[in-house]
């Protein structure tokens, strides 16, 4: 969890940085993967993203549908989390919502945010809306998940390092 420490906090510095600049340009190639790895190739001592993007870590935290399967450490802000045909059901205030999230490609993003006690997570995330900035902030509550798949990594130091 040491190693997480120096290079967790940095991937959420970045991520954090490259959410306010995305309002006036393009952050990576507009993809939810570009955006990851446009963050973890900032970062000097993270070990680098390697194609096919299939894993971007150890992997802490897996849920499909409403059991979690793996549960290693806490989920903290600079780990990184991939929805696959996830389908949320829940309730915001006294609105119900229905959310599908991941459908047709993996959606990659930077967690931001944390809360245990609502098993809520706050992430940044490529905007793939036409017109809007290129990175936006979204939240996802993970005890609404009703199917498909979340898996949370954390990222470690590369070896050279």
């Amino acid at each position: 969890m040491a190693q997480w420490g120096r290079v967790g906090v940095q991937i959420h510095e970045i991520a954090t940085t490259l959410y306010e600049r995305s309002k006036r340009s393009l952050i990576g190639d507009g993809t939810f993967v570009g955006f990851v790895s446009t963050v973890l190739n900032e970062v000097p001592n993270a070990s680098k993203p390697v194609p096919p993007y299939t894993s971007f870590g150890y992997l802490i935290y897996e849920q499909v549908g409403s059991s979690v399967h793996v549960r290693a450490y806490e989920i903290m802000p600079g780990d990184i989390i991939t929805l696959h045909d996830a389908k949320l059901k829940g309730h915001k205030g006294i609105q119900i919502y229905h959310q599908n999230v991941g459908i047709n490609e993996p959606v990659c993003a930077i967690i931001g945010d944390y809360e245990n006690k609502k098993s809520k997570v706050k992430v940044f995330q490529a905007n793939q809306r036409v017109g809007q900035e290129s990175v936006e902030s979204v939240s996802y509550r993970l005890e609404d998940l009703k199917s498909g798949t979340v898996k949370v990594r954390i990222r470690m130091q590369s070896s050279s390092t």
